[in-house]
């Protein structure tokens, strides 16, 4: 394992639950086996700031998200597998099952993820949907 390098960036996040890409600060880190991202995010002055780390491991096809702010979890997203997981609302614990149809890791000239996946609450309407996170070139104003 190298020493693991930490770097200050912007991303954008991308996903089917909300409208347009947020731009936010964050940081990456690369110990050459894990890739880990965490940064925050608030999308309306209604909620409260959400802080997120995902921890990407390549050589096990798996990705792992760790939500907390309104909503805290901890998803495991496996290719080709299901995993099960429970999301805290405010409405009282949701148990999902999230059904993971691939995860592209960084690699080339992406520098970011991108996972496709279906959530199954225990209420029986999946929902699909596509999040990626990709650092961006410019460093503005960090």
């Amino acid at each position: 394992m190298e020493n693991p390098i930490e770097e200050q960036c912007l991303f954008e996040i991308r996903s089917g639950m909300y409208g347009e890409p947020l731009t936010t600060k964050g940081s990456k880190t690369d110990d050459g086996v894990r890739l880990v991202y965490e940064w925050t995010e608030k999308h309306n002055e209604n909620e409260k700031e959400t802080h997120f780390i995902m921890t990407l491991i390549k050589e096990e096809s798996k990705a792992i998200v760790v939500r907390n702010g309104d909503v805290t979890s901890r998803m495991v997203f496996e290719a080709g597998k299901k995993t099960t997981s429970t999301m805290n609302t405010a409405f009282g614990p949701i148990e999902v099952v999230i059904d993971t149809d691939y995860i592209n890791f960084p690699g080339g000239l992406v520098d970011g993820a991108e996972i496709s996946y279906t959530l199954d609450p225990d209420s029986g309407d999946p929902i699909r949907n596509i999040f990626s996170i990709k650092r961006l070139l410019q460093n503005q104003k960090l």
